[in-house]
This record gives structure tokens, C-alpha cells and sequence, in this order.
């Protein structure tokens, strides 16, 4: 689960998600530190905060560390602990004017969604919602009045809590200079052209002006609960497609008349509102996860409309579309290298979604897995990488073929939305982790994460496959094709509770260690017993 914190200087953002992260065991991103550190570093190495190119060169360079120590959470700039130094006044003066450039905020958006990729976090700023994060599952603007927020301010610096201290004071003079600062800060903030201080059209609005910390929290939590409910509520085949804001090839079913799902934090706010009028949620929240209109049968239908919606929905010349084409392709593959999946009965007989994972050595890899198993009713999604897509014809392939493209490199929550709506309404999805064919056991191998987490935020199994002989059709140093037998074996399915620790990450973690060990097993007794396949 991600969720954005937003708001204003001095509103406590930065207390309430740490309070989250340690109630909740996410990960606290304080993105506002990032861009004080930069601001400090600029202030340090007397760049002038003037010169946006400038300061656009140090951000760009810049490698932000988070680390822990026995007070808490630390910050490093190229190396350097500046945690205490990125909170002084002239600091606080200049970092609106360093964040309010274009090239600064891309580079620390880059670097937050890097960080917030393994999902399980807190983050909190001034675009999180909007911009950074703008498909978490909660979020929340958090704000105060302006004098509320000096006076937090003022007795802060001076070492109290006004938060749990009410009869807290602090220095008079100083609390006027961080009353005008935070003023002047808001203006600055709110009227930028880059990522305006704002609130996301989905998000939860706390006024803690009287509040105590802990009842922030609280709230905060019951939003996390309720969209945790929400996630559980609808019946396979009723979750919503995952939309980040607009991106679509061709107007989206609501531009058509169509009915337009709720965004995440909406629906968690709409929870929580029927929860306390004592309205039945499960059944708002069924409805607003919904697929966004029907597909129409020959025209109208975006790429991203058959990505959202499950296979079995999918217009009925697409469907006859993809059987003709499943048929011709197993017949091709099946006489020029015959293949056999060992073991098939363990994909074939469980109804579950699953997160399928294999070793990655051929194109062939994903027609053994998705044509054998089409014919048995099973609908398996490949996910493949967006640079596949360069060309309309081979998106309007692809996404009749029912795969979801994944931008790589990058933390595209879209795409482990999508997952996770296929997993939920019974679809498998099959994932590649190395990334990229495997032509010889001397090649360095990178396994890349997120097939776990996607399957986490589903409550699906994790089922291993291994492949062997599908390297032989394409030899090392030739384009020529080579016949020959091809085999697949399929494992048990891992569930996460059979993992043996503790915590969402960490059972993410083990999850990706497990799942591929298994495969490489399989891919092991494979080889045994044909000698010579690769």
C-alpha cells in the first residue's frame, strides 16, 4: 500500500508519517528532506537559489541517502549527513524557490518513485498525490491554520512537542518570522507553474489545527482499513482498471458516456463516510470498482480498455480473434518444435489467478504457456515491456492477446494494478523476471522484483515454470532457426503464508528468492532428464 501525505509547511506531515510508518511497518519517503537537501547543498557550495540551471545541476548530481539511526531517520547528500543542517531557518527560506524549478522536481520525482517502487510506503510532500503518486491507494491533505503551524514550529525549534505539550511557548519575535515565512512560503508553493501546492481531487482533507497527533493517525488508518476492505470486497472479475490520470491512446469510456471508477483515495474516503453513517461499504465499494463501461464490438475500444478489462470481456470479434490465432499458433509452434509442459495438471487444475514465473531463454516461452493452457479455459496475461509498443499495429496485437505493458526501470503502478485486477478475477498472469532472454548459463543474470508485490496486493500464489530447448531455436551467433523438442515443467504454487516470516516486505523479499530458486530447480531436473537441452 502507498499512502501520500500532502499539505503545507508546518502542518505536520512529516510527524504524522513517521507516526504511520512505525504503526503501519511502510517505509517513510520525506520527500520535503530531499529537496532541503538540495537547497542546503546549493546554500553550502554558494550556489545562488537565483540560478535555476544551476540548481537544476546540483539536483541532477545529487545522490540522496535515507538511513537510520537511534533518533530516527537521517539524511545524506553525495555523502555527506545533513540532517540537522536542512532544517535550519535559511534553509527554510530558500527551498520553496529551489523546488519550484522544473528539472529539480524531475529529478527528485525520479529518484521518490525509484525509492517508493517496492510499494508498503509512506511519502509525504506537496505533489504526492498529484504528481509522484497519484495512484496511491490513500491520500490525505493534511493541513492547519498558519498560526497553528508557527507556533509548532517555533516550540519545535526550541526542543518541545506543541503537538503533546498545549501549554508549550516559544520565543515571540521568532514565532512572527516563521508565521510570515510559512505565509509567504504558501503563496510561493500554491502559486508555482510546476506541481502547485494543491490537493488531489481523491483526497481525504484533515484540519489538525485542534487535533492531536495521535488522532491524525488514527484517521489516517481508518482510511488505510477502509481501502484495505475495499480491495476485498468486490467479487472476482468487478475490480476497477487502475487509471493514473489520463493516459490513454483514445478517449477513456467515461469521455463516451461510460461510468468512470472512483480513484483510490476517493473510494477509501467514501468508506469511510458510509462506515460512519452506518451504510453498507461492501456494496458502494463493489459498485465503484466496477469496469468503466462495456467494450463495444467493433469500434471505440482504447488499448488501455482491453489492458483494465478481463479477457472473457473482451468484444466477441476480439475473442474469436484470439482463438483463431491461439489455434494457428499451437498448431505452427507444435510441429516445428514439439513441446510438452510436465506436470501440466498443476496449472490446469487450479481456478485460482496466479502469478506465473519463468525462466526467460525464447520467444517461444510465452506461446507454450498461454496457448497451452488456453484450451483449457485458462486465461494467462504476459507481461511485456512497453518497448514492444512502438507501433500502434503492435499494441492492437498485444492487447488482444490480453498483455500488459510494464515500463521498466521505472515504478509503474499502473501495470501492478492491472496485475493485481487480472489476478483477482481469476487470470494468470505470466511474468519473465530475468527481464530479458537468457542465451548462455555464462550471461549475467538480473532478477527483477515486482512480480511478488503483485501478486501480494492480490492474495495470489506464486506458481514456478521452467522452460528448456527453446534456447537451441535461435543459436548463439545466428538468426537461422533450429528444430527441436521443447520442454516445460510446472511446480506447486507458493503461498505467501507458507513463507515462514514476517511483514509485507519481507515476505515480498522471500517471495522473489523462493519463486526463482524453485524455477532454476525445475529448469535443473529438465535438463537431467533430457541431457542436452538448454
Amino acid at each position: 500500500m502507498i499512502v501520500a501525505i500532502d499539505g503545507p509547511a508546518g502542518s505536520g506531515k512529516s510527524t504524522t508519517a513517521h507516526a504511520i510508518a512505525d504503526r503501519c511497518n511502510l517505509t517513510f519517503l520525506d520527500t520535503g528532506a530531499m529537496y532541503r537537501a538540495v537547497t542546503w547543498r546549493c546554500l553550502d557550495s554558494g550556489v545562488d537559489v537565483s540560478d535555476g540551471d544551476a540548481v537544476s545541476a546540483v539536483a541532477e548530481r545529487a545522490k540522496i541517502v535515507f538511513g537510520k539511526s537511534a533518533d530516527g531517520q537521517t539524511v545524506s547528500i553525495d555523502g555527506q549527513d545533513v540532517t540537522r543542517q536542512i532544517r535550519t531557518p535559511e534553509v527554510d527560506r530558500n527551498v520553496s524557490v529551489v523546488s519550484a524549478y522544473p528539472r529539480v522536481r524531475e529529478a527528485m520525482v525520479a529518484r521518490q518513485r525509484e525509492l517508493g517502487a517496492a510499494g508498503d510506503v509512506v511519502a509525504e510532500g506537496r505533489d504526492i498525490g498529484t504528481v509522484v503518486f497519484p495512484n496511491a491507494e490513500v491520500k490525505v491533505f493534511l493541513t492547519a491554520d498558519a498560526a497553528a503551524r508557527a507556533h509548532r514550529r517555533a516550540v519545535q525549534r526550541e526542543g518541545g512537542d506543541a503537538g503533546r505539550d498545549a501549554a508549550a511557548k516559544a520565543d515571540a519575535a521568532e514565532e512572527r518570522q516563521i508565521l510570515q515565512d510559512l505565509v509567504r512560503r504558501d503563496k510561493l508553493d500554491s502559486s508555482r507553474k510546476e506541481s502547485p501546492l494543491r490537493p488531489a481531487a481523491d483526497a481525504h482533507m484533515i484540519d489538525n489545527s485542534a487535533l492531536t497527533p495521535e488522532q491524525v493517525v488514527q484517521q489516517i488508518v481508518d482510511l488505510m482499513d477502509a481501502a484495505r476492505a475495499q480491495g476485498e470486497a468486490p467479487k472476482a472479475g468487478e475490480v476497477a482498471p487502475f487509471d493514473d490520470g489520463g493516459e490513454r491512446t483514445s478517449p477513456s469510456p467515461a469521455a463516451d458516456g461510460g461510468a468512470a471508477d472512483a480513484p483510490a483515495g476517493a473510494r477509501a474516503k467514501d468508506a469511510a463516510a458510509e462506515k460512519g453513517a452506518g451504510k453498507p461499504a461492501a456494496k458502494a465499494a463493489a459498485k465503484s470498482k466496477a469496469p468503466a463501461g462495456r467494450m463495444r464490438a467493433f469500434a471505440g475500444n482504447s488499448f488501455d480498455d482491453y489492458y483494465d478489462h478481463g479477457m472473457k470481456e473482451f468484444p466477441l470479434p476480439a475473442r474469436a480473434l484470439l482463438a483463431v490465432a491461439a489455434t494457428i499458433v499451437w498448431a505452427v509452434t507444435k510441429v516445428l518444435w514439439p513441446w510438452r509442459i510436465e506436470d501440466v495438471r498443476l496449472l490446469r487444475d487450479d481456478a485460482r489467478g496466479r502469478m506465473i514465473v519463468m525462466n526467460h531463454t525464447s520467444m517461444l516461452d510465452p506461446v507454450v504457456i498461454v496457448c497451452g493452457l488456453y484450451f483449457h479455459g485458462i486465461r494467462v496475461r504476459p507481461i511485456s515491456k512497453s518497448e514492444f509498443n512502438k507501433t500502434d499495429f503492435v499494441s492492437w496485437l498485444f492487447s488482444r492477446a490480453g498483455a500488459i505493458p510494464v515500463r521498466r526501470g521505472t515504478a509503474d503502478l499502473k501495470a501492478v494494478r492491472r496485475a493485481q485486477a487480472a489476478l483477482t478475477r481469476g487470470e494468470c498472469v505470466l511474468v519473465f523476471p530475468e527481464g530479458t532472454r537468457i542465451k548462455s548459463d555464462d550471461q549475467p543474470v538480473t532478477i527483477h522484483g515486482g512480480f511478488a508485490l503483485m501478486a501480494q496486493m492480490a492474495k495470489a500464489p506464486v506458481q514456478p515454470v521452467a522452460i528448456v530447448g527453446a534456447r537451441d531455436i535461435t543459436p548463439k551467433g545466428t538468426h537461422w532457426k533450429r528444430f527441436g523438442r521443447v520442454f516445460c515443467k510446472a511446480g506447486e504454487c507458493i503461498e505467501f503464508s507458507d513463507l515462514g516470516v514476517r511483514g509485507r516486505k519481507q515476505q515480498a523479499l522471500r517471495m522473489e528468492e523462493v519463486a526463482m530458486e524453485r524455477v532454476y530447480a525445475l529448469r535443473d531436473e529438465l535438463r537431467r532428464e533430457h541431457p542436452g537441452k538448454m
